[in-house]
């Protein structure tokens, strides 16, 4: 199964090589967020990893809209319908799983970083689901899709270390209610909210 890698970024980027990314995600509750954060701090410390990914950054990747330049307005709003046309209820996840996906050495020649994630265990049925219909709704409109599935997760950390995988003794478990279009520059500004949309 294809994967889509943390969209929130890992390593910062001089200005001049801004790259733009655009896209439709799911965002944990705060409060939710603020536990996983605490959770993955706990975890890091005794792997040796010092910075996890933060509360505010936290997000499940669904479908890319576009990634580099900034977006036009006729591809805006082509995302935007996109969003509207969805018709599905809200479902329950649960993150039971701590693992590291492959990653990819930097192009500067450093060491590999890779993506520790949190996954599920059953699969997240329902998360293909939506992100089955946002890939309809995208070729609908002529839009460039992505796999026809990806893997659900949740980046906790980049690091140059693959850790053992785990199941967690308590999984991370919230409601979902809403989707959201996302506008993020990795390593420079937090992420711009650009719509959401309610789910059931």
């Amino acid at each position: 199964m294809e994967m889509q890698f943390e969209l929130f970024g890992g390593m910062p980027v001089e200005a001049k090589a801004l790259e733009h990314r655009y896209y439709f995600t799911l965002l944990p509750p705060p409060a939710l967020a603020q536990e996983i954060e605490r959770g993955a701090t706990a975890l890091g410390r005794r792997l040796g990893v010092r910075n996890v990914v933060r509360a505010e950054r936290q997000h499940v990747s669904l479908h890319i809209v576009q990634r580099g330049r900034e977006i036009g307005d006729d591809l805006l709003g082509e995302a935007l319908e996109v969003g509207e046309a969805i018709r599905r209820p809200g479902f329950d996840m649960a993150f039971d799983t701590v693992t590291t996906f492959a990653g990819q050495r930097p192009r500067t020649g450093g060491r590999a970083q890779y993506p520790t994630v949190l996954s599920c265990s059953n699969g997240a049925r329902d998360l293909l689901g939506l992100y089955g219909d946002i890939r309809t709704q995208m070729q609908r409109r002529g839009l460039r899709t992505g796999p026809r599935a990806i893997a659900p997760h949740l980046t906790i950390w980049y690091g140059p270390e693959r850790v053992t995988e785990r199941r967690l003794r308590r999984p991370y478990r919230w409601a979902v209610r809403s989707f959201w279009l996302v506008h993020t520059v990795p390593g420079i500004r937090k992420p711009d909210y650009l719509a959401e949309w309610a789910l059931g």
